[in-house]
Formats: C-alpha cells, structure tokens, sequence
C-alpha cells in the first residue's frame, strides 16, 4: 500500500436525506434523533465494498477512529449513540450503524482482544497493525504527524440500524 487514492465521492444531500428516512422508518423504536453523521470505510471502491460486506454479514462489528485526524479535521468527536451513514466509495449510502461502545487505547496497546471487532481478513495484530499503521501514517502525514504507540485510538463498537446492501451480496473476491 504505497499511496491512498483519491478521496471518495460526497454524498449526494438528496439521497442521504432519502436514505436517512427509509432508515429511521425501519427502525421506529431505535430512538433515533434528527442526526446523523456520514463516514467510508476503505481506501478504494474495492476495499469499501468489501468491508461493507464484512459489516452486512456480521464479521465486522466495530471500526477505530484516531482523535489526532478528528482533532485536525474538525469533524465531530465520535459518541456512543452517534447514528453513522456507510457510504460506498462513490457515496452512495449503504448502511446506517449506531456506535454501542467506545473505548479509547493507545496504539502501542492493542490487543487482539480490541482487533475483534474488524473484520477476519484483518483482526490478528500481524495484519491489523501494518495495516493501519501504512493507512494512518498517510491520513497523518499532512499534519505533521505519525503514528506513535502512544497514539489514542478509539475503539467504536457498533450495532446495524439499517442494511440497504442486497441480501445475496457475493463474496468480495480473495475475502
């Protein structure tokens, strides 16, 4: 993984409210608010779609979300609650997840125990850390920043509100 491709499409504000609509209507007693945020998971349309579908089958229970991105970026500190809008890589929306449980490890002290909640292809610390550390480092270089084994990531655990993904989605190739 030497470079990040170029960032994914924004969604389109039409087809998120659309989709935020036919979600909360799926879910009346969810105790869902009037907000939402909207995130991608992977570095292409390929990995999008594939961790996707390891959300839509169950293997992927949980993500991580670095403060030092959210502190440069701006964007809202992650809550147990927050209702989250999966895109596609071309920013269609695709799943709608509620963040159940927060824990916030330095980097240097995940466990396997933390990676359980990625998906099987990418939980044991041997494929997990290189991972991340290659995906970070290039979020991270930008800021003047690296990843550290002092670095805080949270760790979100997350239930499925809302699947749009169709029900007899084929396996991601080499997954």
């Amino acid at each position: 993984m030497s470079e990040l491709p170029t960032t994914p499409a924004c969604p389109r504000e039409g087809e998120l409210a659309s989709f935020w609509q036919t979600a909360r209507a799926s879910v009346p007693g969810a105790g869902l608010g009037d907000d939402y945020q909207v995130r991608w998971i992977g570095l292409d349309d390929q990995t999008t779609n594939q961790v996707l579908e390891l959300i839509h089958t169950g293997d992927k229970t949980g993500t991580f979300t670095l403060p030092w991105l959210v502190e440069q970026t701006g964007t809202p500190t992650p809550q147990i609650g927050d209702a989250i809008i999966l895109t596609s890589f071309d920013g269609t929306p695709k799943i709608l997840l509620r963040l159940t449980e927060i824990e916030k490890v330095a980097f240097g002290d995940m466990t396997e125990a933390h990676t359980a909640v990625d998906g099987s292809p990418v939980r044991a610390l041997e494929v997990w850390k290189p991972l991340h550390t290659t995906y970070w480092n290039k979020r991270l270089q930008s800021f003047g920043l690296s990843v550290r084994d002092d670095m805080p990531v949270l760790v979100e655990k997350f239930e499925v509100l809302y699947d749009a993904l169709p029900s007899s989605a084929p396996t991601p190739p080499g997954w």
